[in-house]
């Protein structure tokens, strides 16, 4: 059944409830008495019962007005509350943001750009989704993310904003007791004749073949033993002996007794691999675009600077 009163019609009911009278709350609403009576009558007829006794000292509520006075006071919180949440969200400040990321950027990008994001936007919920940048891609496209940190280069990056956010180095990752595994420093060619654990064809095609690019440019074409996806799994095979790998530089912020991680002399291994953050153009909802500006900062900055909201 439809309403037939709206807010203001209760804001007035409440006046007169709590002010006893039709003048004084005329007064405190500043509102002129006859404007005040008819708009108390039409929410009477609207709901269909007295909801005040009316009488020589003023007026009181009925049983009906006294169970309607509770809920319209309720009522009008609920309301203030969804103005005050509407006006946070386009404003950036409330609501849920989904962002992919590949592994790489949960070992120092994240950790650096998130925890000032999430102090000063408490109303902002992120849900976090790892995966691969074909993958993280693919979300985006079907609308099931809303932002990605993904590896450059990446294909089909056709429809997307593309902000690079963090560079990085190729290093050698080699178990702790290969003979190499003390050195400050190695050249790409002493690898030469090693069994590789290498990122995954179809999976993290990008990533590899910049790898293969600079063991082609030291003059060799590793020789693959095992494939995976995840950075962890190939930090694990290294250790367990399975072969060395070459992996980007951050993975040294990962922790293992079992592997040891070496720069490489080559230059075509500095500064090589990038990080950028990833949205879908004109799909960037304002919470979104919150993060991924504080995400795009420089370490140490919380991003632009934003307006406080009136409410």
């Amino acid at each position: 059944m439809p309403l037939h009163f709206g807010l203001k019609q209760l804001e007035h009911f409440i006046a007169v409830a709590e002010a006893g009278s039709f003048s004084e709350a005329a007064a405190r609403s500043f509102i002129a008495q006859p404007a005040l009576s008819i708009s108390i009558r039409k929410l009477e007829e609207s709901v269909g019962v007295p909801l005040l006794a009316r009488g020589a000292r003023g007026v009181k509520l009925t049983a009906a007005g006294a169970e309607l006075l509770s809920e319209a006071r309720r009522s009008l919180l609920h309301a203030e509350r969804g103005r005050q949440n509407a006006r946070l969200a386009a404003l950036g400040e409330l609501g849920v943001v989904r962002l992919g990321f590949v592994g790489s950027a949960i070992y120092q990008l994240l950790p650096q750009r998130l925890p000032a994001f999430m102090r000063r936007y408490p109303g902002v919920r992120i849900e976090f989704s790892e995966g691969v940048s074909i993958t993280l891609l693919q979300a985006m496209r079907e609308g099931r993310m809303d932002a990605g940190v993904i590896r450059l280069p990446a294909d089909d990056v056709d429809g997307f904003s593309i902000t690079e956010v963090e560079t990085d180095d190729i290093v050698a990752v080699l178990p702790s007791s290969h003979r190499l595994a003390d050195r400050a420093r190695i050249e790409l060619a002493e690898l030469a004749d090693e069994s590789f654990v290498m990122f995954s064809r179809t999976q993290v095609p990008r990533l590899r073949g910049t790898i293969f690019d600079a063991c082609r440019a030291a003059g060799f074409a590793p020789r693959i033993v095992q494939e995976a996806t995840q950075a962890f799994t190939m930090v694990g095979l290294v250790g367990s002996g399975v072969g060395v790998a070459l992996m980007p530089g951050v993975i040294r912020h990962f922790r293992s007794e079992q592997v040891r991680f070496i720069p490489l002399s080559n230059p075509e291994t500095h500064r090589c691999l990038t990080l950028a953050l990833a949205t879908l153009e004109g799909s960037t909802s304002p919470a979104a675009q919150r993060l991924c500006e504080a995400i795009a900062a420089p370490p140490g900055t919380e991003g632009p600077a934003d307006e406080t909201p009136n409410t």
